[in-house]
């Protein structure tokens, strides 16, 4: 059976000190969501979480260039560098889209 490269999915957030610390923070969301998604779809997706202004966020030019555009604003989930979600929350529904299109492509 032929390896594939699993499906990237990239969850792009705000640094935790802008987040009301009476809420869950980022990194949690980014945590339940990766849990949820490697749940659905397990080996065949790699989630990661970028803060914005850290070092993975600089050498992310996509990332850069859409937030430049206005093409997105914080939080935002790119699946294979394409937007699956920027709706000022994490839609976990629009993520779970995006990559069950990449399986049926």
């Amino acid at each position: 059976m032929e390896m594939t490269k699993p499906i990237l999915t990239e969850i792009f957030t705000i640094p935790q000190a802008a987040c009301d610390s009476t809420k869950a923070n980022w990194e949690q969301v980014a945590q339940m969501v990766t849990r949820q998604i490697e749940t659905k779809f397990g080996e065949a997706v790699e989630v990661k979480h970028i803060e914005f202004m850290s070092g993975e966020w600089f050498n992310h030019a996509t990332a850069q260039q859409l937030l430049e555009k206005g093409e997105i604003n914080f939080p935002f989930v790119l699946v294979n560098g394409e937007i699956a979600s920027a709706d000022k929350k994490i839609n976990i529904s629009k993520i779970n889209k995006a990559i069950n299109e990449l399986f049926n492509t």
